[in-house]
């Protein structure tokens, strides 16, 4: 008899696509999910470098931790939604990064790819990463009240030292948690051996976190904090070694989640979320004037919502989300303690209400939704406000045709409103070069064709075993895109009237129980159709094989993973200093862990990243002439976790 497999990530619970427990899977909206062993595996620095394999899904940034962000199909930055434990994050500035986490402290991480303004309004044009924090359940073993989990790990990449100590308790109704992770490391080498300047860290992470479940109810109150500091250009994200600064980055974000469930009431059953996220930069130039600068935004929210579950004529099952949601931003930038125009003061207001109703009859699923989004943004000084509203509509249908494939196809349209910056940013860009502030930016709006297939097997090899595939192919386009110019004497943001970026995604994956593989695979194509040229943000198309054995008796696991990206030499000719080609590469990781049977509460992990220390660039940074170093190479790692 074969060990039974265990499940793939298509097989994961996501609420993320359609805001309702559904299995990845096993619906019309492509959503990836990485969970918690998926996360300690890839043992990555950054929630970035966590998520890189997901197809359609790209770094964009040089190799500093806080200061790279994912690109979802071609788009990044405003162009997607990032939410903590239903906390959204609206941070952006100027190249300095967006997400500041340790992806130790994560549980699970779902990429939702393409639009999906529908449930989460302006920014989700490219899509949603939503990140869920660890709980009690996570740390106390079954059948006991007290638990605690500590993991220390080495990595040769700037000889850094990471670790993790995490504690729980469970009391009759109550939970609670307390967790702190974090690393140190020096500047980091690239496959040739040169220094990568300024990608020095020291990040501290902290959790904490009390829940109460009394009957049917639940309440979750939790905190996350988080600081680095380290010496970083401001225009972090590019290769300049330029305007270096002395930066302390921190961020402070605290939910209260609430939610109830009884099954002899289906047509009730409410979640409600109410967060405050605070992030500041405090920065000290090193050269020049020495200049203090100041980088502040604070928002505060809340997102409820309701499931209702019922039938109208008895051969139809309903799921009816009603739901709002509002937030305010407010924005200020200092510099010694006066404003600072390249982040200007400012706030936006947003009030929302969506609606989805999801039918199933028979084998066919119907999904129907739509949103509408009221924003108010408004800038200190004589500037004027804009205000603009929307509304985003979605239909999909599923139809499962045999019991292992499962087409789709939907329509989606999504928006983004102008950031605050994007609207009112004055003041140097560079020396000779200033900003002009363009407050009539009209909001992007996207509208997106997709059409996919799921497939289901069991049993295909061997008794037990799972294949789960996924086919998607879409066409998203793009209208009143916003770009940014850089002219001889004048930085201006304005809206291009229409891009389009179309493009085939894959994902397979098999698990047997003693081995498992997946390949996840995409092709991305993008245009300007108003200037004719290739939209530069759009990555090379990239294919990742992994898989690996389970030696179940010895409790020890091998695997590998090989990424293949093609060359990219599909760039507009129209933007001055940018490389017309970006030659492709392979990487490949390899990597173990022991779980010894005389003491399952111990857990070994090695691995090696990037094994032939390979000389390589994304795409995504190209720039002519290119810059010093390149990506980040062999990077050997270690870890030890213990569990009582």
């Amino acid at each position: 008899m074969a060990p039974p497999a265990a499940a793939t990530p298509l097989d994961a619970v996501t609420t993320t696509g359609t805001r309702t427990p559904t299995v990845s899977g096993d619906s019309a909206v492509p959503v990836s999910v990485l969970r918690r062993g998926d996360i300690l595996d890839r043992d990555a620095r950054s929630v970035s470098e966590t998520i890189r394999d997901v197809p359609g899904v790209e770094i964009s940034g040089a190799p500093r931790t806080t200061a790279m962000e994912p690109l979802i199909r071609g788009l990044g930055s405003d162009r997607i939604v990032f939410r903590v434990d239903g906390a959204r994050n609206n941070f952006n500035a100027g190249h300095r990064g967006r997400m500041f986490i340790d992806p130790e402290l994560l549980r699970q991480i779902d990429v939702l790819r393409g639009p999906g303004s529908t449930l989460y309004g302006s920014g989700a044009i490219g899509g949603v990463i939503a990140m869920r924090t660890i709980e009690p359940d996570d740390i106390i073993q079954p059948g006991n009240d007290l638990g605690a989990y500590l993991r220390g790990g080495y990595q040769s990449q700037g000889s850094m030292w990471r670790g993790l100590a995490a504690g729980a308790a469970r009391v009759d109704d109550f939970a609670a948690l307390a967790a702190i992770s974090g690393f140190n490391n020096q500047n980091l080498t690239d496959g040739p051996g040169n220094t990568i300047p300024y990608s020095a860290d020291r990040v501290a992470n902290g959790l904490a976190r009390l829940q109460w479940r009394p009957g049917n109810h639940s309440f979750d109150l939790s905190g996350i904090m988080f600081r680095d500091s380290h010496v970083i250009p401001i225009a972090a994200n590019t290769a300049t070694t330029q305007s270096v600064t002395d930066r302390i980055t921190e961020q402070q974000v605290y939910t209260l989640r609430y939610s109830y469930a009884d099954p002899d009431l289906p047509w009730l059953n409410p979640q409600i979320v109410a967060y405050h996220n605070h992030v500041l930069l405090q920065e000290r130039r090193q050269t020049g004037t020495r200049a203090r600068d100041t980088t502040d935004l604070t928002t505060n929210g809340i997102d409820a919502q309701n499931t209702s579950r019922f039938a109208l004529f008895g051969w139809d099952n309903h799921t009816l989300t009603v739901g709002t949601e509002f937030y305010r931003d407010e924005q200020e930038g200092t510099q010694n303690g006066r404003p600072r125009a390249q982040f200007p003061s400012a706030s936006q207001e947003v009030f929302a209400v969506f609606l989805q109703d999801q039918v199933a009859i028979g084998d066919l699923t119907l999904v129907g939704a739509l949103r509408y989004d009221a924003f108010s943004q408004s800038a200190a000084g004589n500037l004027p406000g804009n205000d603009v509203d929307r509304l985003s509509p979605k239909v999909s249908a599923a139809y499962q045709l045999l019991p292992w494939l499962q087409p789709y196809v939907s329509y989606a349209e999504a928006f983004r409103a102008p950031s605050l910056t994007e609207l009112y940013v004055a003041g140097q860009h560079f020396p000779g070069n200033v900003f002009v502030p363009n407050p009539t930016l009209q909001p992007e709006t996207s509208h997106n064709i997709e059409a996919g297939v799921n497939l289901r097997f069991s049993d295909v090899l061997r008794d037990g075993d799972r294949l789960r595939m996924r086919v998607t192919a879409f066409r998203n386009t793009i209208d009143n895109f916003i770009e940014q110019l850089v002219f001889t004497r004048t930085t201006v943001s304005r809206n291009v009237r229409t891009a389009r970026i179309s493009g085939v995604e894959a994902e397979l994956q098999y698990d047997a129980g003693s081995w498992f593989a997946a390949v996840s695979a995409s092709a991305l194509r993008g245009d300007n159709l108003t200037d004719d040229q290739p939209l530069a943000s759009v990555p090379a198309a990239r294919t990742t094989l992994s898989g690996g054995y389970r030696f179940l008796e010895d409790g020890v696991v091998v695997g590998a993973r090989w990424q293949l990206v093609a060359t990219q030499d599909r760039n507009p000719t129209n933007i001055p200093g940018l490389a017309q080609e970006t030659p492709g590469y392979g990487l490949l990781d390899i990597y173990a862990s022991w779980r010894p049977t005389f003491a399952p509460n111990l857990r070994f992990d090695v691995g090696v990243d990037n094994l032939f220390d390979q000389a390589y660039r994304r795409s995504t940074w190209n720039s002519s002439p290119p810059p010093p170093f390149y990506e980040t190479g062999r990077n050997i790692r270690g870890a030890v976790t213990l569990t009582f």
